[in-house]
């Protein structure tokens, strides 16, 4: 029994959530999209090995719109710059708002 536990995540330690997370609004409809990066799998060196990038397809799952984006980091993992074709950087609070907005209208 505790193996199932450990497997499917049964028990009482809290999981601990290392993902990056940004906020896409997309440029056709405007729904903001939040992005989850994997930092321990979805970064990769650079070309001068100074930092890290990473290149995700970015889908809303209302509108199925898309937007493509390179995100840069340094170092440290941290992102310095986005690139991104088809949509913009918005924030969680623009992000939150819309979410609380789409439970009021269900």
């Amino acid at each position: 029994m505790g193996f199932l536990k450990k497997l499917f995540g049964g028990g009482s330690a809290p999981s601990r959530d290392d993902g990056l997370y940004v906020y896409i609004k997309l440029a056709r409809g405007g729904e903001i999209v939040r992005l989850r990066i994997n930092p321990g799998s979805e970064l990769n060196p650079n070309e001068d090995e100074t930092g890290y990038v990473s290149r995700k397809y970015v889908v809303g799952p209302r509108s199925y719109q898309r937007a493509e984006g390179t995100f840069h980091f340094n170092a440290n993992r941290q992102i310095v710059s986005v690139e991104l074709e088809g949509g913009e950087v918005s924030t969680e609070e623009e992000w939150q708002a819309q979410e609380a907005n789409n439970e009021v209208s269900n």
